[in-house]
């Protein structure tokens, strides 16, 4: 499926930057679901739901982060930058999650996936 180009985001235009930044941020759960699939743990977004509400929740707050970071700046950024952006923004807050419950052992999600 390809997507048409989206020009590079002007100065008032912050809804172009927003649907770049969701474009990217799908493109970041496209890494997350290859990374899980290489590793062998891609059962645990269907067996474990709150892990697919968290994927989720990544990438609407790497999303709107993006367009937050994207507005502030006083240069605009290339659609190529925007969308890059969103997706790193959006694997690391979920790969945030698994390194959190990881290293505290003791919560009781962190026993349901690290035991």
């Amino acid at each position: 499926m390809a997507f048409p180009p989206d020009p590079a985001p002007t100065d008032d235009n912050y809804g172009k930057t927003l649907s770049l930044a969701f474009r990217g941020a799908l493109f970041g759960c496209i890494g997350v679901g290859v990374v899980s699939g290489v590793m062998g743990v891609w059962p645990l977004f269907f067996a474990f739901p709150p892990l697919t509400v968290h994927l989720v929740l990544s990438a609407l707050l790497g999303a709107a982060l993006t367009a937050l970071i994207t507005r502030a700046r006083k240069r605009a950024l290339s659609a190529q930058a925007v969308m890059a952006m969103a997706a790193a923004l959006t694997f690391v807050f979920f790969a945030a999650l698994p390194f959190y419950l990881f290293f505290h052992r003791s919560s009781w999600a962190g026993g349901l996936l690290f035991n």
